[in-house]
């Protein structure tokens, strides 16, 4: 799947580049250029150990954030983050940081000499600013974030062009399938295999705690509205358990498509609201899930359809 470059009126995005070029040049610090949201968001960088994985990740992993290698096995937290072959991994981690990869010091550096440029005309054509150190201080900001915009603007293609295979990369969290051989299948079609079935699957789509349920989407709102995010990450890990136990329950051969696609699209919504819960750190990633979100209300819902129609057939009565 190929994900196209999003539009420039991703606000957050020119926010996060505009503060951190600015901050740059007011302060003169030329040296290094470090992610822009980094500078604006610190609580969401808090790595207490050093290992790479910041605290709040490593709350979601289950790692110590006092001690870089939790398990005592030579490779630090982040590595161990890195190297994991979960197929369903969080979708966290500079691996999955699409903003960092895009904004790099380069892509970063180019947009800089855009707005250097703009900004050294404006200063020939108003001497009355005769120290460029004074230029904040005395140009009205609306002009400053105009600069800024055409900045961003005119790199689009230099920032976006190339970083196609960056964007490609999202297919790992955002494209889920599930195969055969990651669930149990069994040939047992009989009423009794499948109402067994239907209630043990049933026992997680009504509980509170699944992702679609009105108490675990208000959950979610008042995480993402207030920056408040303990109640979500426990959310996050709860459903995480039961993802973990739809895969080893006895699917019967005639369900198996449906649980399929249901396992991925949940799956699929529990990335989506990780992404968004790291929007300060990753925006380009949430912009992302915020467009695969309102795709997925409508896959689910013909989803549940198929389950509905299959059910009759079968004579079976769905509990959820």
């Amino acid at each position: 799947m190929k994900f196209k470059a999003p539009p420039i009126i991703i606000i957050i995005v020119i926010i996060a580049v505009v503060g951190g070029l600015i901050l740059l040049l007011n302060s003169k610090r030329e040296k290094e250029l470090k992610s822009p949201t980094s500078e604006l968001f610190p609580e969401n960088f808090k790595d207490s150990d050093n290992d790479g994985l910041p605290d709040w990740q490593e709350e979601l992993y289950g790692t110590d954030p006092n001690n870089p290698d939790t398990d005592g096995d030579g490779y630090s937290d982040s590595q161990e983050v890195e190297l994991s072959r979960n197929p369903y991994p969080l979708p966290l981690g500079e691996k999955y940081n699409i903003t960092q990869k895009i904004l790099n010091q380069e892509a970063l550096q180019n947009v800089l000499l855009s707005y250097l440029s703009q900004k050294a005309e404006y200063l020939e054509s108003h001497p009355e600013i005769s120290d460029p150190a004074q230029f904040s201080a005395l140009t009205d900001p609306s002009i400053i974030k105009k600069m800024a915009e055409q900045s961003i603007d005119e790199s689009q293609d230099y920032l976006m062009g190339p970083n196609q295979e960056h964007l490609s990369g999202l297919s790992e969290i955002f494209d889920i399938s599930i195969s055969d051989e990651q669930i149990k299948i069994s040939e047992d079609n009989s009423k009794q295999a499948i109402q067994f079935y239907i209630y043990e699957i049933s026992q997680w789509l009504n509980s509170d705690i699944f992702f679609l349920q009105n108490e675990a989407l208000q959950i979610i709102s008042y995480a993402l509205e207030n920056h408040d995010f303990d109640n979500l990450d426990k959310l996050i890990k709860l459903n995480d358990e039961w993802i973990d136990q739809m895969k080893e329950i006895t699917v019967p051969s005639s369900w198996k498509e449906i649980h399929k696609q249901g396992l991925a699209t949940i799956i699929l919504f529990r990335n989506i609201f990780i992404s968004l819960r790291d929007m300060e750190n990753d925006p380009f990633k949430a912009y992302y899930a915020t467009e695969k979100l309102e795709e997925l209300s409508y896959a689910w819902t013909e989803l549940i359809k198929k389950a509905i129609n299959l059910a009759q057939e079968q004579s079976i009565q769905l509990s959820f």
